[in-house]
């Protein structure tokens, strides 16, 4: 079987939920194959999301023992973090990060799991430890490390998520910032964000998506008072958490309201429950208190004039602008009711039909 049927067959499964049945097939092929590095890793990956960490560990080490590349480090760090052998998951993430190299980019996936095993090890008070591994630790997270005088600290950004049927929506709460200084990337389990932020440092943020996702679907949008990512299922599937290798859920769908009556609760990443509606009263707060310049802030004018005005109000904004021609906006409906609204254009221009 070729390399680009076997993907096929694997994703198709996948997609359809059938992880066990992906392993065997691949299982099939490796003994045909028994020294390809890549059919060891994709079996590995496929593992890890059964949750059999020592079956995912031993055949990430035999694809790296091949010579299989950086993702084959990562697979086997997660695979040995689950089976808590911190020290070693932290060395083989340290060797596929530098064994990466450049190719990491601005998208460093080891980076958070590589903090994670230190916070571990830290917290365990493990001394075991390589003096490679130790001395990362101890320049990471045992030791403070010196900071430049002209560096400021980089300050701590809450986000959250919830979702819907078809979509997941993250939410970062970060003010003032423009749609073209943030850069998000998204691959089919990994989203990577970050924007240099009003006190000069650098923010980031890097997820592994708890299941697939679409990335061609999937989009962002910068608003004053925060950054929403929407990603969009690859499955129309409840999620359960935002990250990690998540089992497939039986459940299909989710739940637009509960048997009673009630807001249905959607699950979070975050321990402490959220008022979502007092959350976005806060947030449209927040956007009307804004302070705009020039025509954005008439256009702001008019939009609320409009949305708290009575229904007269509205008509007569609607009848003078559109017989006007857009010269002329009157909120008073007894002075517009019974006339055509007359173009008045600004002083010194002249008012012409467009196929003139």
């Amino acid at each position: 079987m070729s390399h680009s049927t076997l993907q096929s067959e694997v994703n198709k499964l996948n997609a359809e939920g059938q992880t066990l049945q992906a392993v065997e097939v691949i299982t099939s092929e490796i003994k045909v194959n028994p020294e390809n590095p890549e059919l060891f890793l994709q079996r590995a990956q496929n593992l890890l999301k059964l949750e059999k960490f020592k079956e995912a560990s031993s055949d990430a080490a035999r694809a790296l023992a091949l010579g299989a590349g950086a993702e084959a480090h990562l697979v086997h760090g997660k695979a040995l973090f689950n089976l808590g052998e911190y020290v070693e998951s932290l060395e083989t993430f340290n060797k596929g990060k530098a064994k990466a190299g450049s190719d990491l980019g601005g998208f460093d996936q080891f980076g958070q799991w590589t903090v994670w095993c230190e916070e571990r090890i830290k917290k365990l008070g493990i001394s075991d430890i390589s003096s490679e591994a130790a001395k990362k630790v101890s320049g990471n997270t045992m030791e403070k490390p010196e900071v430049a005088p002209n560096t400021m600290p980089v300050p701590k950004i809450k986000h959250d998520w919830y979702q819907t049927e078809s979509h997941v929506i993250i939410t970062i709460l970060v003010k003032n910032l423009k749609k073209e200084d943030v850069k998000i990337d998204f691959t089919d389990k990994t989203v990577s964000v970050s924007a240099p932020l009003p006190s000069g440092s650098e923010y980031s943020l890097e997820l592994d998506m708890c299941h697939p996702i679409n990335p061609s679907g999937s989009s962002f949008r910068v608003v004053p008072s925060k950054i929403e990512v929407k990603l969009k299922k690859a499955d129309g599937i409840r999620w359960t958490a935002l990250e990690g290798d998540g089992a497939t859920p039986s459940v299909k769908s989710n739940p637009t309201a509960s048997t009673d009556g009630k807001i249905a609760s959607y699950p979070s990443s975050s321990t402490k429950k959220h008022d979502w509606n007092k959350l976005e009263a806060e947030v449209k707060k927040e956007e009307e208190e804004e302070k705009l310049e020039g025509d954005a802030a008439l256009n702001q004018l008019f939009q609320k004039i409009y949305g708290q005005g009575s229904d007269e109000t509205r008509r007569a904004m609607n009848k003078s602008f559109m017989e006007s021609g857009g010269t002329v906006l009157s909120t008073n409906w007894k002075e517009v009711a019974g006339q055509k609204v007359e173009v008045k254009p600004p002083d010194g221009m002249e008012y012409k039909q467009w196929d003139q």
